[in-house]
């Protein structure tokens, strides 16, 4: 696949699982890459897994529940890197509570997370895409929010298939600008956010997938990826499911 040059890139929860290999992948391409996390250390360990194979990447600490905090990771990456050229949504918080168990404070925790902050990173980034009549926004969303979730909470799935109208309302304001707006559906995918489910769920999902697998990591990655090259120039306000054949919509 055609390598992309002299890009920059903000990568949110990008410490670990889909963000993780969402960092290496594109680094692998040339582009720098500004790994947002609230664990810093996780943050700085892919960093330096970027930056020991000659690739560019600098770790930054954020608190997806604070706007000001996503403000500042905009303000970081123009300040070290000079430019913004494409943000992946990619921070999220998956829970499992029962309907009747979830309390006030965790619908609002996991919305702030997976909603609020996905506009407001937007926000943060825009104007500099509109100046470079040029932007990549790719939203992580997830197959619960295609088609309400089967082991996950309501929260979670609720504010996934926000991200997915958002995603749409950006891509048709934001095209004259010369920025696209995609979202991107993973099914249950094999990273550190399955510790909240138990191993009989997880046998439960594997044995839904046509495929006979869960997903990985990298799998989504190669999507991101190809979302940020000129072939996917003319895709915007794209829903694109990854997920096996579990959900085909």
């Amino acid at each position: 696949m055609k390598k992309i040059f002299d890009k920059i890139a903000i990568v949110t929860g990008g410490g670990n699982g889909i963000g993780k290999a969402c960092c290496l992948k594109l680094a692998s391409s040339g582009i720098s890459v500004v790994v947002a996390d609230i664990d810093i250390s996780a943050a700085e360990s892919t960093a330096v897994e970027i930056t020991s194979t000659g690739g560019t990447a600098l770790p930054f600490c954020v608190d997806m529940t604070v706007v000001q905090s996503i403000r500042d990771m905009a303000a970081f990456t123009l300040d070290k890197l000079g430019d913004i050229h494409i943000l992946v949504n990619n921070a999220g918080l998956l829970h499992a509570t029962d309907i009747e168990d979830i309390t006030e404070e965790e619908w609002d925790m996991i919305c702030n997370v997976n909603l609020k902050a996905v506009f407001f990173a937007c926000q943060a980034v825009i104007p500099c895409f509109k100046a470079n009549k040029y932007g990549k926004i790719i939203n992580i969303s997830s197959l619960a929010g295609r088609s309400g979730g089967i082991a996950n909470g309501l929260a979670y799935s609720a504010s996934k298939a926000g991200v997915l109208g958002l995603t749409k309302g950006l891509a048709t304001r934001l095209a004259k600008y010369g920025i696209t707006a995609n979202a991107i559906c993973p099914g249950t995918t094999r990273t550190s956010i399955l510790s909240s489910f138990t191993e009989e769920k997880i046998h439960e999902l594997e044995g839904k997938i046509p495929l006979g697998r869960l997903g990985e990591a990298a799998d989504t990655a190669g999507l991101v990826y190809y979302l940020c090259t000129d072939e996917a120039a003319f895709i915007t306000g794209a829903t694109i499911d990854i997920n096996g054949g579990m959900y085909i919509g």
